[in-house]
């Protein structure tokens, strides 16, 4: 039996490749973390449940994931090197924080394996809203190794960009159990064709191979995301609680739609993706609107700093416009709502309003999102931001304008 080991079990390492490999059958299932209470409760509820929904029709389908093994990757670190060496596949589900430490894993698990004499081919499955997954993978793993470890790790070991793109939530549903899961019913998994298993070898069916999964990426990140996260950060600001919410909202849903289309318009500049037609824009946000799946604003915008940062969903597109001589307008407009709004409950929010009270404004703009004021379309990036920004607190204080009287204008 193969066996998968899923590095992360959060809602996309459960609730995407958790449940597909799962379903799929005939795999030994593993997870690894770091979170000692997320590991005690897998190990003693032993399952988790998975409801996908349809968006347009509503239909939806549960699954009862069980009989996986839980490591964790510090306090059973031999064991759990030991699991991933011994892996077919190794799925990576973590934010870009926790990067650098799945690619010491990987790294250690590498000279297990040329310890062990293992000639076993594996795939490292890279999941996350990050673009140029592979390359930061393959750099990191090629600073940590030595020249020998590194030939082995590479003509054994395929790291393999995927684009798990499932919206996973914790279950809003009355009596559900620990740990259980929401979100749409993407039935695939897309991965880069690039793989060492050889000729005849049978892969899950779920996995839609093809060549294009990077700029494929790219291209979920600085649109789809965009999009997404826009409407996360008027939420967020305006009050409202869910993405259904905002998205229905006429002047939200108008301005994300024009940040939208500026993304569009650089990744044609770039990478010749043609910009689609505006039904195509009309039926992806009716899948944001669509009462079926009630995705929560602060599951949305959960790390704003990291969604503001220099590569991430706003300035990546906004970057990329100004090398093509599009000014992204609307695109850093929606940014700078992310700038401005409350949650108590999210640590990055409250560390941005204490790096904005301890500095100028330009300087806090700088520290947020990692721009460098001294190049030209950073600085210009940068300086749009800060006008938004102001606009946002003047509107703040702005008094309701009241009708001059009209006795005696006659």
């Amino acid at each position: 039996m193969s066996k998968v080991t899923i590095i992360g079990a959060g809602r996309t390492g459960r609730g995407m490749f958790g449940e597909m490999f799962f379903s799929e059958g005939g795999f030994d299932l593993a997870f690894g973390d770091i979170n000692p209470e997320l590991i005690r409760s897998l190990r003693e509820q032993g399952h988790y449940v998975v409801e996908q929904t349809n968006l347009d029709s509503g239909m939806s389908k549960a699954t009862c994931v069980s009989g996986f093994k839980v490591y964790d990757a510090k306090a059973d670190r031999e064991a759990y090197l030991k699991r991933l060496a011994e892996s077919d596949y190794i799925a990576v589900a973590v934010f870009p924080s926790s990067f650098d430490d799945v690619a010491r894993d990987l790294a250690d698990m590498a000279r297990l394996r040329r310890k062990s004499g293992s000639g076993q081919k594996a795939a490292v499955i890279l999941g996350g809203n990050f673009v140029g997954l592979r390359s930061y993978f393959s750099g990191a793993l090629r600073k940590l190794l030595d020249d020998d470890d590194y030939e082995i790790f590479d003509g054994q070991v395929a790291l393999v960009t995927s684009k798990a793109n499932r919206k996973m939530t914790f279950s809003s549903k009355p009596g559900a159990k620990p740990l259980s899961l929401e979100g749409d019913d993407k039935p695939f998994l897309p991965v880069e064709d690039r793989f060492l298993f050889g000729d005849g070898y049978e892969y899950p069916s779920f996995f839609k191979r093809s060549d294009d999964v990077e700029l494929r990426m790219a291209e979920k990140i600085w649109s789809e995301n965009l999009l997404h996260c826009s409407l996360g950060f008027m939420g967020a600001y305006y009050g409202f609680a869910t993405i259904n919410d905002v998205a229905s909202d006429e002047f939200c849903a108008d301005l994300a739609r024009r940040a939208w289309k500026e993304g569009r318009a650089a990744l044609e500049a770039e990478y010749g993706i043609p910009v689609p037609d505006e039904s195509f824009f009309r039926t992806m946000l009716d899948k944001f609107k669509s009462p079926h799946f009630r995705d929560r604003i602060d599951r949305v915008v959960r790390q704003p700093m990291r969604k503001l940062g220099r590569h991430d969903r706003f300035l990546g597109p906004a970057l990329l416009c100004l090398k093509h001589g599009i000014v992204p307008f609307f695109t850093l407009r929606a940014a700078a709502y992310g700038f401005l709004f409350s949650d108590e409950k999210d640590e990055q929010v409250a560390k941005i309003a204490k790096i904005r009270s301890a500095m100028t404004l330009e300087d806090a703009v700088v520290k947020i999102t990692g721009l460098d004021a001294s190049v030209s379309e950073e600085a210009t990036a940068c300086g749009l931001l800060i006008g938004f920004i102001q606009e946002l607190q003047c509107l703040e204080k702005q008094a309701p304008c009241v009708p001059a009287c009209e006795e005696g204008v006659r």
